[in-house]
C-alpha cells in the first residue's frame, strides 16, 4: 500500500476524488512504487472557489543537491533527497463520482505510462511531473506533464 502522508479533513462541500487503496492497487507494478508517497490536501474548502479546469492530482519527482546555502534542518528533514509523491486535490461532492470514474477508466493508465516513461529519473536532479485537471463544465479530464532533468 503506498503510504499516505497526510489527509488534511474536508468540509462537506468538497470530497477526495480517488483514494490511496484505489491508487496503490493500480500502481503496483510501477517501477517506484516502494517509493511512492500520497498526500491529500485541502487547499480548497468551497465549490466556489476552484478555478477550472481544477487540478484533481499531481505525480511528482524531485530531487535537488546540498548547496552551501542548505540549512541544516532542511537536510535532516529529507528535503534533498530524492522524491515520489501524489498529491490528491479535493473536488465540489456533487461531481465526485464523475471525477472518479474518469481517473479510473483514463488517469490511471496515463499514470501507470508516465511511471514507467521515468524508471530511470530516480537519482537525477531536477523534476518531472504529471498533473490532472477536471473541467467543471464539459466533465472532461485531461493533463500536463512538465520534466527539466538532468544527469
Amino acid at each position: 500500500m503506498i503510504p499516505t502522508k497526510y489527509k488534511s479533513k474536508l468540509s462537506r462541500l468538497m470530497s477526495y476524488p480517488i483514494s490511496a487503496k484505489i491508487l496503490s492497487e493500480a500502481l503496483s507494478d510501477t517501477p517506484q512504487f516502494d517509493h511512492l508517497s500520497v498526500a491529500f490536501s485541502d487547499y480548497c474548502q468551497e465549490p466556489a472557489k476552484i478555478k477550472n479546469p481544477a487540478k484533481i492530482l499531481s505525480i511528482n519527482y524531485s530531487y535537488s543537491l546540498v548547496s552551501l546555502t542548505s540549512s541544516n534542518k532542511a537536510i535532516e528533514y529529507g528535503w534533498y533527497e530524492p522524491k515520489w509523491s501524489i498529491t490528491v486535490y479535493p473536488v465540489p461532492r456533487t461531481c465526485v463520482s464523475l471525477v472518479k470514474i474518469q481517473l479510473i477508466e483514463t488517469g490511471l493508465t496515463k499514470m501507470k505510462q508516465w511511471l514507467h516513461q521515468y524508471q530511470d529519473a530516480t537519482g537525477k536532479v531536477g523534476g518531472c511531473r504529471l498533473q490532472f485537471f477536471y473541467d467543471l463544465e464539459t466533465n472532461l479530464l485531461s493533463f500536463s506533464e512538465y520534466e527539466k532533468l538532468s544527469g
